[in-house]
């Protein structure tokens, strides 16, 4: 018995050892804190079905620090020319400050900036499917949907910053410009939000832990703090509820028994 009780107490400690080092590195990668954030809405979705690789809502994303620096972002238009691509489109998610305060998960389109009234997009060199006109930005075949997405650029000359777009946003907006066949869908066009600058972002987004955040989301809903509730994907909460149930099974089961098998 005491050889049971002496084992399990190592096993206790090695467990709490290992979560306690997988925290630190997490937070000492992201060097932002709170490190996680819960998905709260539909806007990153890619269907109406949970589905893996993408940010779906009541997922939990990680945050990683970029210093306020635009080098440390790889926005859509300079991933989908390297190729780069994360949670199913090109270039990096970003978690910004928006001018009320709430932070947005959204895809950097790209970065804007001005050479007096002509605009700058950080990547252009030409590419047969992007266009640059003194008032708007209007680049081919983008997303899951395959849209054109036209950024309209009037209301914010002179101004830098990232564009950026919700993934889901783009797949289902109703603002559509027929002479361009192209879709209005960013922030600073739906929202009318200036472009993101560097200091406004909180970090890219990294990684994933899925059902979960929809725990802490439900315990909002019930004081009135989560409106989105009916954008939670299909399937969600059945793959929540069997990872609870994986868990409890695994924190119930009688290794004890198991272990005097063996030894046996």
């Amino acid at each position: 018995m005491r050889c049971t009780v002496k084992a399990r107490k190592i096993a206790s400690i090695a467990i709490a050892v290992v979560v306690l080092a997988s925290v630190a590195s997490v937070i000492a990668y992201s060097d932002v804190w709170p490190p996680l954030y819960v998905v709260e809405s539909e806007s990153m979705e890619h269907s109406q079905n949970w589905t893996y690789g993408t940010i779906n809502t009541g997922d939990i994303v990680f945050a990683k620090n970029i210093h306020n620096s635009t080098g440390d972002v790889v926005t859509y238009v300079q991933g989908r020319d390297s190729g780069y691509s994360t949670y199913g489109e090109f270039g990096n998610v970003i978690l910004y400050h928006d001018p009320n305060g709430r932070i947005i998960i959204h895809r950097a389109m790209f970065y804007l900036s001005w050479n007096g009234s002509t605009p700058i997009v950080a990547g252009d060199h030409g590419q047969s499917w992007i266009k640059i006109t003194s008032n708007a930005v209007i680049i081919d075949n983008v997303g899951f949907t395959h849209r054109n997405l036209i950024v309209y650029l009037n209301h914010f000359v002179g101004k830098d910053g990232y564009v950026t777009v919700g993934d889901y946003n783009l797949a289902h907006s109703p603002l559509y410009n027929s002479s361009q066949n192209a879709y209005s869908a960013s922030d600073q066009n739906v929202f009318g939000f200036n472009p993101v600058q560097p200091d406004k972002v909180v970090g890219t987004s990294y990684g994933q832990i899925p059902w979960v955040g929809l725990i802490k989301l439900n315990i909002l809903r019930f004081s009135g703090s989560w409106t989105q509730y009916n954008e939670v994907p299909n399937n969600a909460y059945l793959y929540l509820g069997i990872l609870i149930v994986i868990v409890i099974a695994a924190s119930v089961f009688p290794y004890d028994r198991l272990f005097k098998k063996e030894k046996k």
